[in-house]
């Protein structure tokens, strides 16, 4: 007969039942709500404008050395430069943490009591970045769980430009009925140079019926991130549609020649719009703006006004004005609203009935722009090991990520040991990275521990919620300090190579150590390596020295080691734990004796059978759903 230890976590407390016992019935913990998410953070380093980086996988896992479980209802993220691709949400993931038979017919109590890991499932997503501008940005993605839980995974990249880039505005432009052998209101065009070379505009060409009343049309030179105004107008000589092409000649390698389309059509008609075409000024999505349009008679008698309609989805009419007798030179107006409500151009009609039912028609343009505001850091922001006494300084810079210009009107400070510095408020941040703004917040722990707060920026954003962003420092006490304590690197499948996860040791002395011979010591020793060391020996009074320790497990079960470095007058050590995964696990095989992984998890004192019953109800039913 087979004795079973058995590990039972319930709540927040843990219930053990340990001894020589019948392998029947099978046993297994109780589940609890803890994932974690590996890594916590990225930074796809630099590329350029306009590319696609390849994908960077994130690991969404179960934790803790029990049974655990939740839901991913939802991965989110809102940030132009960053995406995410996360197929087949909502999923489950999920350890199940089962008694482990013993290898002889006796079971000593031991100082861990031993689970199976029976069932395993994890999460795996993958993030991409493709910089829209010319700066460094990051993005907190959000991982939503059925528990209530929002963990974060904060990206981060640099945009660099391309050689020589042309961006042109607008796309193209109907400037809809016009009076012949009269202009048109003017429209404004602009070239820009979005590259990081100068590039030379060798000419600008319009179609005959348009013309170019502002802006050079011989070659001129546009540096790094300038831009050039034009305004255009359509002039139509004869009734009827015309068509034409505002043509950019420079030499972007990619586009050297640029056309936008022109379009217009000449009528005739005693009644006119002003302006015409109507043209709503930029604004920012969730920004509606309004205009008023006067309807006039620019003929030679009076008009009989019949009314006025508006078409397009993103405009309202506002103000219609009322039916009625207009004089010679006279006119009415009427007030339009442009929604907003999502970026990019938007066009519709006013058209005006008169004399008859004689009708003349404008054309209605808007745009609307994102704002984003990228914060780097973001999210969850370490200012890691900090001697008692000593100070951290951490920079965050602010650049709009879009094309809307935003202002940050408000900085909630963070609460001791933090502090922040130079936040000259309000301040303009100017869309597509046009500018940057920047702060400093020092970390100052007066004593030893971990010690948190947050900060919260406010924007005038339209629609965006306060940005928080959450802080954290260890403060050391005097001497010699490893941190963590422990390094856990979860659970992986044999002979996978986990990412690395950092060691440190500080200096809070008040003198230059040297440290010597890092390596790994323990009875699991072969599963852990270290694969990245400081450059210098030397460690100076209040430095810190890091290590990079990766786990690449042989075969099933929990693996244990220790990180070991020699310095003057000591030593140093960091616990290293890990689990091995063997092939089948998470497969849903109902008796995963012999190719199940092992857990350990803390022991206490042995308890009735009535509570082991109570778990066992609540995990069979979380079971039968992780595997429904």
């Amino acid at each position: 007969m087979r004795a079973l230890v058995l590990c039972f976590a319930l709540g927040v407390g843990v219930l053990v039942a340990s001894g020589c016992q019948s392998p029947e019935p099978r046993l297994s913990s109780t589940d609890q709500f803890a994932v974690i998410v590996s890594p916590t953070t990225h930074d796809f380093g630099a590329l350029q404008v306009g590319q696609q980086s390849a994908g960077f996988a994130v690991d969404v896992n179960p934790s803790g050395t029990a049974g655990s479980f939740d839901t991913i209802n939802s991965i989110t993220e809102n940030c132009p430069d960053f995406s995410v691709n996360a197929p087949g949400l909502p999923t489950d993931v999920y350890r199940t943490c089962e008694a482990c038979p013993c290898a002889t017919g006796s079971c000593p109590i031991p100082a861990n009591v031993i689970c199976c890991t029976s069932d395993y499932l994890n999460y795996t997503f993958t993030t991409f970045y493709a910089p829209t501008t010319a700066a460094t940005t990051s993005c907190v993605v959000n991982i939503n769980l059925a528990s209530g839980i929002t963990k974060t995974v904060t990206l981060s990249g640099t945009g660099t430009p391309p050689p020589i880039r042309l961006v042109s505005s607008p796309a193209s432009y109907n400037f809809g009925d016009i009076r012949r052998n009269t202009d048109s209101g003017q429209i404004d065009f602009t070239v820009s140079n979005a590259g990081g070379m100068t590039m030379t505009v060798s000419s600008i060409q319009i179609s005959a019926g348009f013309a170019i009343q502002a802006g050079p049309t011989g070659t001129y030179a546009l540096g790094p991130g300038a831009s050039q105004g034009y305004k255009v107008v359509c002039h139509p000589t004869g009734l009827g549609p015309i068509s034409g092409n505002f043509t950019i000649n420079s030499n972007d390698p990619t586009t050297p020649t640029k056309n936008i389309p022109l379009a217009c059509k000449g009528v005739d008609s005693a009644l006119d719009f002003a302006p015409t075409p109507v043209a709503l000024p930029t604004t920012r999505v969730g920004e509606p703006n309004e205009l008023d349009v006067e309807i006039k008679n620019t003929g030679t008698a009076p008009m009989s006004f019949e009314g006025v309609t508006l078409s397009g989805a993103d405009f309202q009419m506002v103000t219609a004005p009322p039916n009625g007798s207009v004089p010679v030179g006279g006119g009415k107006t009427a007030r339009v609203r442009y929604m907003a409500a999502a970026a990019g151009m938007a066009s519709g009609t006013l058209t005006a009935t008169f004399d008859g039912g004689q009708q003349r028609a404008t054309a209605l343009t808007a745009k609307a722009v994102n704002t984003s505001m990228a914060l780097t850091p973001d999210g969850d922001v370490e200012f890691g090991p900090v001697c008692a006494g000593q100070t951290k300084k951490q920079s965050f810079t602010i650049v709009a990520n879009d094309e809307g210009s935003f202002k940050v009107s408000s900085l909630a400070a963070p609460a001791l040991p933090f502090t922040v510095e130079n936040p000259a408020l309000p301040a303009n941040v100017v869309g597509n990275a046009g500018n940057m703004y920047t702060f400093d917040v020092t970390a100052a722990p007066a004593e030893a521990g971990v010690q948190t707060s947050t900060m919260t920026l406010t924007t005038d954003i339209p629609g965006a919620t306060p940005r928080t962003v959450n802080l954290s420092v260890e403060g050391l006490q005097a001497g010699v300090s490893p941190t963590p304590a422990t390094v856990d690197f979860g659970s992986t499948m044999i002979n996978t190579t986990t990412l690395g996860q950092k060691v440190n040791v500080t200096n809070c002395s008040t003198s230059q150590i040297a440290f010597m011979n890092a390596h790994i010591e323990g009875a699991d020793d072969g599963e852990f390596a270290i694969v990245a060391s400081p450059e210098s020996s030397q460690l100076m009074a209040t430095g810190t020295a890091t290590w990079l320790v990766v786990m690449t497990t042989h075969a099933s079960g929990p693996k244990h080691a220790e990180f070991v470095v020699d310095y003057d007058g000591g030593q140093a050590r960091v616990g290293l734990d890990g689990e091995g995964l063997a092939d089948g696990v998470g497969s849903g095989d109902d008796d995963p004796i012999g190719e199940s992984s092992y857990y350990a998890c803390s022991t206490g004192a042995a308890h009735g059978i009535a509570p082991i019953a109570l778990a066992l109800g609540f995990v069979a039913r979380r079971r039968r759903r992780a595997r429904g």
